[in-house]
């Protein structure tokens, strides 16, 4: 009857009104014990999950409990599972995702009852190292203007956003983006992503550095290639022929790959010589003869290998003729960049000159308007007094008396 009365008590003021006092209890530590890893070293990119198996005394702990994964501190909880059966054998594993690289402390407590809860001594640490997975680039055998397809297989993250990009680094050190896609349309490559480059390669590609570059929320890693392209050869315009002295001295260049030997028209020489240097995909070979017993105005010089030939006819010049253009005009180039600062310098002396000249004549005109007055000066004040004088001793003279009518004086 009394239990009853407690139930109506319950329904008409609620379970508020129904909450027995919880005190925790005391516990056996030596009966709690948790299993699980104490160092666990992962990458960046990667999921940390870290399995366990917790044992404890199945009459303190009724099933429906709670366990917690924290970090540092135990109020720290980033975790937690509920727990509905009392198999303390079972085990089990927490899971932590996109930690950048560090190092990282973690613990487990459980939680049962009326707020009785239980914090295991043991901790694990967790090393997440930066990535050293490089990507993987595929090159095919390149050929010039033949279009080929790289391949960049890379790491797939656990939880992770994913970038990837294709940088191109030109002979002169400047560097080009070539594509840029985001994670969601790359191609699923055995264990993680592919994108794939199409390009065109052309001579200036061949010994040029291609990069792929995987970007991750918290890593970035790269690999890059140099690329081999194959192209027939090409005669650069640093190829010349001149008479020097008695001698023909003639230079042929020749750029290709494979290295592409350089021939000369000798089925009729008799007195030759022929010297070739070699440097990465560059010949260049030095042909010498007696200018007298070559009769034409043209060398011809030919450059072949397993992609083509090439052949260009060299005009043969003289050495004194040729210095003449190469002197002259650079000497009347000096003399030009050199004119303008020489018109300057006879402007300012000449500026110099007159304003001199100008002051003097003003300066001399001054002294002699000066010596002028003073003379005026002196000879008026000397003539003053004469005339002061003089007319201090003329008297006045007496008026003549008029004439009559007969004549006569009156």
């Amino acid at each position: 009857m009394t239990s009853l009365h407690f139930v109506i008590f319950c329904v008409f003021f609620g379970p508020s009104g129904c909450q027995i006092n919880c005190i925790p209890e005391a516990v056996d530590e030596t009966k709690f014990t948790v299993n699980v890893t104490e160092h666990i070293r992962v990458e960046s990119i990667d999921c940390v999950v870290i399995p366990h198996r917790v044992t404890f005394p199945r009459g303190r702990v009724a099933a429906r409990y709670q366990k917690m994964l924290f970090q540092g501190d135990p109020s720290n909880v980033i975790d937690k599972k509920v727990v509905y059966d009392a198999d303390s054998n079972k085990e089990d594993s927490f899971s932590i995702k996109n930690l950048p690289c560090g190092e990282y402390d973690y613990g487990f407590k459980l939680e049962w009852g009326c707020n009785q809860t239980y914090t295991f001594p043991e901790r694990v640490h967790v090393s997440v190292l930066p990535l050293a997975t490089k990507p993987t680039v595929l090159v095919p055998l390149l050929t010039e203007e033949e279009r080929s397809e790289l391949i960049c297989g890379v790491a797939k993250p656990c939880s992770q956003r994913l970038r990837v990009c294709w940088k191109w680094t030109k002979a002169d050190g400047q560097s080009a983006v070539l594509s840029d896609y985001r994670y969601g349309i790359l191609d699923q490559w055995f264990y993680g992503y592919k994108d794939t480059l199409r390009i065109n390669p052309t001579a200036h590609h061949h010994n040029t550095n291609i990069t792929c570059v995987a970007e991750y929320d918290n890593d970035l890693t790269e690999a890059t290639v140099t690329l081999n392209v194959k192209f027939k050869p090409k005669i650069t315009n640093d190829s010349h022929c001149l008479v020097k002295g008695e001698l023909l001295v003639c230079m042929c260049v020749s750029w290709g790959n494979p290295l592409p030997p350089i021939s000369w028209p000798l089925e009729n020489l008799t007195t030759f010589s022929v010297t070739s240097l070699r440097i990465a995909q560059t010949v260049r070979s030095t042909f010498t003869m007696p200018a007298s017993e070559y009769h034409s105005a043209t060398v011809k010089c030919t450059s072949s290998n397993e992609r083509g030939l090439a052949e260009t006819s060299i005009i043969i010049r003289n050495s004194e003729e040729s210095a003449k253009p190469n002197t002259l005009p650079g000497r009347r180039k000096g003399i030009d960049s050199a004119l303008p600062w020489i018109a300057g310098l006879c402007f300012s002396l000449n500026l110099v000159f007159i304003t001199a000249l100008i002051v003097h004549i003003c300066q001399r005109r001054n002294n002699k308007q000066k010596e002028q007055s003073k003379e005026i000066d002196i000879y008026m004040s000397l003539k003053k007094g004469g005339v002061e004088e003089e007319y201090s001793v003329i008297s006045a003279k007496p008026k003549p008396k008029p004439f009559t009518k007969t004549g006569k004086w009156l």
